[in-house]
């Protein structure tokens, strides 16, 4: 539900409602509680009243009597037909037990009738169960004689409530009559001297009194509830103002003043706004307080200092972005115009700066140089790194004997000395005689270049790698030899290529690198390197760029094409 569509209420007002609905409860709760132990208690004295008059009834019967009649009214019950028996109040039913009654029945009905008549029981009865018909069949009856049931008659009964309620130390059978109310029914065991049971004497109870008091303690209840939750509620609405709700006020107004403050010209002389508050209730309120002024505090601390390291981060952009500049202007980014060879060249760094690096220069007008480089780290220091790295080779490469093994040896001592911080460059140095097309090179633990022998197609040219410069001291380089023919390409470039990783992290790889080679093999350089960069976009599907990418194409078109 939106927020907007509810109805605003306080926390005053839900927590006086909750207040008045516990207390409530507990009034409730504690009164239901009294009640049931009150009527636990009574009715238990009414069910020892009940069993303590039948036992001092039944001591004044005749025993020998009591189980001659109940045996005589048992075989008289038994032994009518079925039709007579389902009618009690039936002419052929009364004739067949009016031999039961004599002056022995009466004179035991008439101590029932004194028990009735002197105590408050409303009737004492004894009988006997039918379990089969339900049915509870009267013996001898004490009530008035208009309402007396005779020997035999019978009325339908829960025998099962009967017997459990003869079990309890409290329960008793409540039924309500017109004429008396309610009255409830208690019943003990008659035994015969065998100590067998034979029936049952039954007593009911007037308990009117025990039920009008309750129903007086339940209408007392009602108001006297009413008048403690109206007073709790006037209580608690005055101390949840006083000791909770202003306080929370305050700190609500507070955050509402801090929320529409203005925090980005935040500084040290800017006020608080929870501080001058000053909450001392000495529990969680004041905890509350004290960590929202806590929190102020270190949400202005924060926002000074990420506006001073925002400011240093602005400035760090700015002189990356130079170096950037820097950098590239390093890099050669015209290539020659001559008619021995076509030349083309790229480097995209995985960051601003990079460690990659590639360089062609001539040496004299029958020599080309071609270098391509792969510092070991990225950042600023690969690129410091590789600015000195290019510089040395471009230097040695233009004042040595021409031979790259002796160049790179030069170049590794001259490292060594300021490679603090133990970085090391893999490299591959290539000499281009343009009147022969022989290339004299060197492999310093780089990658292979790949050529394209003219009417063929592009294949990695293997051989032995020599260490990377700067990664030891004492390293024996070793030139080598291949002669570039007419309309040969030769293709050499960094790992960044072959690693660059798709977004589920596989490997661009040397096979994809030479089917994208091998797309236009016979085209200019730039566009085989045009193809190459497609390749690897399409392949990385907008993944972050995972190293520097850098490459260089050389297509020999023979000496003399003037």
């Amino acid at each position: 539900m939106d927020r907007a569509s509810k109805k605003h209420r306080s926390l005053k007002t839900k927590t006086i409602i909750v207040i008045l609905l516990v207390s409530l409860l507990m009034i409730l709760v504690g009164s239901a509680g009294g009640l049931v132990l009150y009527s636990y208690s009574t009715l238990k004295s009414y069910k020892n009243e009940a069993r303590d008059l039948i036992s001092y009834t039944m001591s004044m019967q005749d025993g020998e009597y009591i189980e001659k009649i109940f045996r005589e009214t048992h075989r008289v019950y038994e032994s009518m037909p079925e039709e007579v028996r389902s009618d009690p109040t039936s002419d052929e039913f009364i004739e067949a037990v009016i031999p039961l009654i004599d002056d022995d029945y009466y004179a035991a009905r008439n101590i029932l009738v004194k028990c009735r008549e002197e105590t408050v029981n409303r009737n004492m009865a004894l009988v006997f169960t039918d379990p089969e018909s339900s049915a509870l069949v009267y013996v001898i009856d004490g009530d008035v004689r208009e309402w007396a049931y005779l020997p035999c008659q019978w009325q339908v009964e829960d025998l099962a409530q009967l017997e459990s309620e003869q079990r309890s130390s409290w329960r008793l059978i409540m039924t309500y009559e017109k004429e008396y109310g309610w009255i409830g029914t208690d019943c003990d065991k008659i035994y015969d001297t065998n100590g067998n049971v034979i029936g049952y004497a039954v007593m009911d109870l007037d308990i009117n009194d025990f039920l009008n008091s309750v129903f007086r303690f339940l209408i007392v209840l009602l108001p006297a509830s009413l008048l403690i939750v109206a007073a709790l509620a006037f209580l608690s609405e005055n101390l949840l103002k006083k000791h909770i709700i202003s306080h929370l006020t305050s700190m609500a107004d507070a955050a509402r003043e801090y929320t529409a403050m203005d925090k980005v010209d935040l500084d040290e002389q800017t006020r608080s706004v929870f501080e001058p508050l000053g909450i001392n209730t000495a529990d969680e309120l004041e905890d509350l307080w004290r960590s929202m002024s806590a929190m102020e505090s270190d949400v202005k601390d924060s926002i000074i200092r990420l506006r001073k390291i925002t400011a240093e981060q602005e400035r760090t952009e700015a002189e990356l972005a130079i170096a950037t500049k820097i950098q590239m202007g390093v890099l050669p980014d015209k290539f020659p115009d001559r008619s021995e060879f076509e030349l083309h060249a790229s480097m995209n760094p995985a960051k601003e700066v990079g460690g990659d690096f590639y360089d062609f220069f001539m040496i004299d007008d029958e020599h080309l140089a071609i270098v391509i480089a792969d510092v070991s780290d990225k950042g600023i220091s690969a690129a410091l790194f590789m600015v000195i790295a290019k510089t040395l080779i471009k230097n040695e490469t233009e004042h040595g004997n021409g031979d790259p093994a002796e160049i790179f040896s030069n170049v590794n001592a001259r490292l060594m000395e300021v490679n603090k911080a133990y970085m090391f460059v893999t490299a591959w140095l290539g000499i281009l005689d343009i009147s022969t097309g022989v290339v004299k090179y060197v492999n310093a633990g780089h990658e292979c270049p790949a050529i394209c022998r003219a009417g063929s197609k592009f294949e990695v040219m293997k051989d032995a790698h020599d260490a990377p410069l700067a990664a030891r001291r004492k390293t024996k380089f070793k030139s080598k030899i291949f002669t570039l023919d007419t309309n040969d390409t030769l293709y050499v470039y960094t790992d960044g290529v072959t690693d660059a990783r798709s977004p589920e992290n596989e490997m661009f790889g040397r096979d994809r690198m030479l089917h994208a080679l091998n797309r236009e093999h016979d085209a200019h350089p730039e566009t085989i390197d045009r193809n190459i960069q497609e390749s690897i976009s399409d392949f990385v599907n907008g993944a972050d760029q995972f190293d520097d990418t850098t490459m260089l194409c050389l297509k020999y078109l023979g000496a003399d094409r003037d």
